[in-house]
């Protein structure tokens, strides 16, 4: 297995969950690199959705983080693996999928606010 680190937005508010293990919730990253094309310009690339897995505290502030404030960008990274699936009837797709160990907010053109615990 690889080990990735990507920054992307959130597709939608995590859901967060209790296992046997503790806390978990699955976000859905979208990450689009900006490509340099021939002439020198830069444009953004093809959009690729990442399927994070965050498990314990990092789970609740990040499913908090998203319900109070909605669409942030974040920066993660994990353990990461690329698997095929067939939908009934469909063609062949990729899914992408990271066990993070490091979840956190990006600055980058948004502004955050940190509350001590």
């Amino acid at each position: 297995m690889s080990y990735i680190s990507r920054v992307g937005n959130l597709a939608s508010t995590p859901v967060l969950r209790e296992g046997d293990k503790g806390f978990y919730c699955y976000a859905r990253v979208i990450v689009s690199d900006r490509l340099r094309a021939d002439d020198g310009s830069y444009g953004d690339g093809p959009s690729v959705g990442y399927d994070v897995q965050v498990s314990g505290d990092l789970a609740r502030q990040l499913v908090a983080t998203a319900e109070e404030s909605g669409n942030v960008r974040i920066h993660f990274e994990g353990q990461y693996r690329v698997t095929e699936y067939a939908p009934e009837g469909g063609p062949v797709r990729l899914q992408h999928e990271v066990k993070a160990t490091e979840v956190s907010i990006s600055l980058r053109n948004q502004h955050v606010v940190v509350v001590p615990k």
